[in-house]
């Protein structure tokens, strides 16, 4: 147990005294220290005895009040009616949006004679969205959605002035086969727009080359060389090639660069027939022709000779020699279509 402040003072006030009083009466000074000593002792017993112990007097703590909490008030909203799936006209006559809403109203006239309010509600917030969605493309549905949203969920009057009508939880959707089958227009649409393109930039290509590269051969030279600087060596080996190119582009004749290619063309059907004839007139002239008498002198042609003179004559016209008596009817002909 632990000694309270006012027992040692009060212990050391006693040993204080027993000093004085030994110093006063003439003892020893062993004596007065055993008497205060004993006198600790004796003290200190005493206080060790435990204390009685004390009622515990019990507190009562007061019960805590129950508050009970204020009941919610209870509010009646305006009557509502739910509207899903009503088909409403877009301004694609392909194409109609599915509309959905809860729509609820107030009356405005006390003792209005209408039987269904709700129905007249409906009805004045429906003609509203069609409206609406019929200047409204299919492409912008979601724009579409939140647009009527907005407009729709303000309260205004039907025609007769009955109810006032608003909406909530707006829906506007198109339905899943329209949806294909826009999407599947949209994928024609930019196919043909990529159609039309690539269309368009190969007749630039075309009309490039034809009115600007080929439109003559010296065009088509510069054009090859442009493309392929210091090659000019090769330009030259490829100007017969580029002529015949740039003559191509314009629908004119193919040009011969030399006489050799002239020479080896194949003869037509006309000069074929023509040919057949030559011989058909020569034949006859050869096998009537007879040896000459000796010279005696200048003598009149006979008629056997008119044809061979006439032939002669007909071939100095036609700007080319005259064949002599003795040459055949295949030289004849070389010699035509040499010429």
């Amino acid at each position: 147990m632990k000694l309270h402040r006012n027992s040692l003072l009060t212990a050391a006030a006693i040993v204080l005294v027993l000093y004085v009083v030994s110093l006063v009466v003439g003892l020893p000074s062993w004596a007065a220290v055993v008497l205060t000593v004993v006198l600790l002792v004796l003290l200190a017993v005493v206080w060790k005895q435990p204390d009685e112990p004390r009622p515990v007097v019990a507190r009562q703590t007061p019960a805590p009040s129950v508050v009970l909490p204020d009941p919610d008030p209870v509010f009646s909203g305006p009557p509502s009616r739910t509207v899903a799936d009503i088909r409403l006209p877009s301004a694609s006559p392909d194409f109609q949006f599915s509309f959905s809403a809860v729509v609820q109203w107030s009356t405005v006239l006390s003792g209005s004679r209408h039987a269904d309010l709700g129905a007249v509600a409906v009805h004045a917030l429906l003609e509203r969205a069609r409206a609406l969605t019929a200047t409204q493309q299919v492409t912008e549905e979601s724009l579409n959605q939140h647009r009527l949203a907005a407009t729709l969920s303000e309260p205004a009057l039907d025609e007769k002035g009955q109810v006032r009508c608003w909406a909530t939880e707006i829906r506007l959707r198109l339905p899943d086969a329209d949806q294909k089958h826009l999407q599947h227009l949209a994928a024609l649409h930019r196919r043909e727009q990529t159609t039309l393109l690539e269309r368009r930039m190969e007749q630039d290509k075309r009309a490039y080359l034809k009115d600007d590269v080929f439109a003559t051969p010296g065009s088509a030279a510069v054009w090859w060389l442009v493309n392929h600087p210091g090659e000019v060596e090769t330009a030259l080996g490829l100007l017969d090639t580029l002529a015949e190119l740039s003559a191509a582009a314009n629908d004119l004749p193919a040009r011969r660069a030399s006489a050799d290619a002239i020479e080896h063309t194949q003869p037509t059907r006309a000069e074929l027939a023509f040919n057949s004839a030559v011989d058909t007139l020569v034949a006859p002239d050869r096998s009537h022709q007879q040896p000459s008498p000796p010279d005696t002198g200048t003598q009149p042609p006979s008629e056997d000779d008119k044809p061979s003179q006439t032939s002669a004559r007909s071939a100095g016209l036609n700007g080319s020699a005259p064949r002599s008596s003795k040459q055949t009817p295949a030289e004849y002909r070389e010699q035509f279509f040499s010429e």
